[in-house]
């Protein structure tokens, strides 16, 4: 009992510092994004381990950014409502067979490589949900399903 009591104590303690931050944030990192978002407000830093990720506000847009250990920028992801994607998404979504299920996020991600993405989450119910990936041209890219 001692035993497995202990071993749950040291995985507790194990996933507890896997989200704790292991590295300070390299000046060269925050540098490269105040100079890539000057008004961003509500900073919060995150080490993911292959990258520095910050979440914050620009005016009422929940964002989150990612950037090397050299202040490289590699992508950003912001939350976006249905209403405010583009008519080429909008109109690629309703073309698509996943039109009549329920929408249940939009986001809109700028990769360094693969440039703007629109990503909408649906679901047909509880337990079969999608994310769909569009190009800023309405053409569906991927269709990751989940089952839960």
């Amino acid at each position: 009992m001692l035993q497995k009591w202990a071993f749950t104590f040291v995985l507790f303690l194990s996933v507890l510092s896997a989200s704790a931050q292991f590295r300070k944030i390299p000046a060269v990192v925050t540098d490269a994004f105040k100079a890539k978002y000057a008004t961003a407000t509500g900073v919060e830093w995150k080490d993911r381990l292959t990258a520095f990720e910050a979440n914050f506000k620009v005016g009422e847009k929940d964002m989150k950014a990612s950037f090397t250990s050299k202040g490289e920028w590699l992508k950003t992801e912001s939350n976006f409502t249905y209403n405010s994607l583009p008519l080429e998404v909008k109109d690629g979504f309703k073309k698509s067979k996943y039109a009549d299920l329920t929408v249940t996020g939009v986001m809109q991600v700028e990769e360094k490589e693969k440039g703007v993405l629109y990503k909408i989450a649906v679901k047909k119910n509880e337990y079969s949900k999608r994310n769909l990936v569009f190009s800023k041209t309405g053409q569906l890219i991927s269709d990751n399903g989940t089952i839960i």
